[in-house]
């Protein structure tokens, strides 16, 4: 994924901080890998992906994965 000058470089840092705390470090860095790689579109593959979901559904059900991580392990992932 490569950044423009039209992007604001704190919303790249601001976003990365929020994957690392929501997804820890490595899932974060599996899904920026996952964009950079060139494949396909990926913003194409997001939208089939999620839909007409609003950004609370996609939030609570990336809650509820969460959750479940943590209930399955005992920890959290």
């Amino acid at each position: 994924m490569s950044t423009t000058t039209l992007i604001d470089p704190g919303i790249i840092e601001e976003g990365w901080k929020i994957l690392v705390e929501k997804m820890g470090l490595q899932k974060a860095t599996q899904f920026v890998i996952s964009l950079e790689r060139g494949k396909g579109d990926s913003v194409q593959e997001i939208n089939e992906y999620w839909g007409d979901a609003s950004i609370d559904e996609i939030h609570n059900k990336i809650m509820g994965w969460k959750t479940g991580q943590k209930l399955k392990s005992g920890k959290n992932i």
